[in-house]
């Protein structure tokens, strides 16, 4: 009975136990110290190919805002690394939003529908599909769900989208006269 007991104990001790390492959030081979500063690990990565940039290493992106469209900012955003789009940086989007040229273009295909209420509260039918790589400034988002506006409203979003919470929801965000910062979470609890 013993036995089991210290057993268990044991066991349970481990569920308490944070991680002894975490995974690194950006893409790359390096570490960061204590103080924050960056340590190259290529020696030990030989064949790692992707290069750490300057946002990802200290978790803030700068987006460039081309204009503004009813004091919207307007930004490029590059689709599956070849296409990019002006959208509206719309922070009361809850999903990002593309037009059905925009779907065409990307050879986006549908695979579900949704109710999506509207900031007019209604309700509109839109079809679902995944886009495989969304780049806005540095930052990076793989196999991102968007709606697909439906043909009678995208004359109404002058043949843009919206690019909403689901691309930056996770990070901090500061609106700026020319740029957009996007801070991730962590790095925000750091500074």
């Amino acid at each position: 009975m013993k036995k089991i007991l210290s057993t268990l104990f044991a066991v349970a001790s481990l569920g308490l136990m944070g991680p002894a390492a975490l995974t690194q959030e950006y893409p790359g081979c390096f570490a960061i110290d204590s103080n924050g500063n960056l340590i190259d690990l290529g020696n030990l990565c030989p064949n790692v190919t992707t290069d750490v940039q300057t946002g990802a290493m200290s978790g803030v992106f700068q987006i460039p805002i081309k204009r503004r469209q009813g004091g919207i900012p307007v930004v490029d955003v590059l689709f599956n690394g070849t296409e990019k789009f002006e959208m509206l940086f719309d922070t009361g989007a809850s999903a990002t939003l593309i037009t059905p040229t925009m779907a065409r273009s990307l050879n986006v295909v549908p695979f579900d529908k949704a109710r999506i209420a509207t900031a007019s509260a209604s309700e509109v039918e839109m079809e679902v599909g995944r886009v495989s790589k969304i780049q806005v400034g540095d930052a990076i988002l793989e196999e991102l769900l968007v709606t697909i506006a439906p043909p009678e409203v995208e004359g109404g979003l002058q043949g843009m989208g919206l690019l909403g919470q689901n691309f930056f929801g996770s990070y901090d965000i500061t609106i700026k006269e020319n740029n957009i910062e996007l801070r991730t979470r962590a790095a925000a609890t750091q500074n």
